[in-house]
């Protein structure tokens, strides 16, 4: 994504490796989430597919609340 094409925002993701997710093995991982937020704070409005039978979607915001990178220092 950014190494190619310096995009650095992505509005949905699926993630999974020979089969569609179902419950939490469809998530990223943790570095990735991290990755994604560095990127740009606007991707906690990704969208990631949690459960491909039901299409669940839930916001890398729901997954990262309080992502460290918010901290405002003084």
């Amino acid at each position: 994504m950014y190494t190619t094409s310096g995009e650095t925002e992505v509005q949905r993701l699926i993630a999974f490796r020979d089969t569609p997710p179902a419950g939490i093995s469809g998530m990223p991982c943790g570095v990735c989430r991290e990755t994604l937020l560095q990127f740009s704070p606007q991707n906690r409005d990704t969208q990631i597919m949690a459960d491909y039978a039901t299409r669940r979607v839930v916001t890398l915001n729901d997954l990262l609340p309080d992502w460290w990178g918010d901290i405002k220092t003084t």
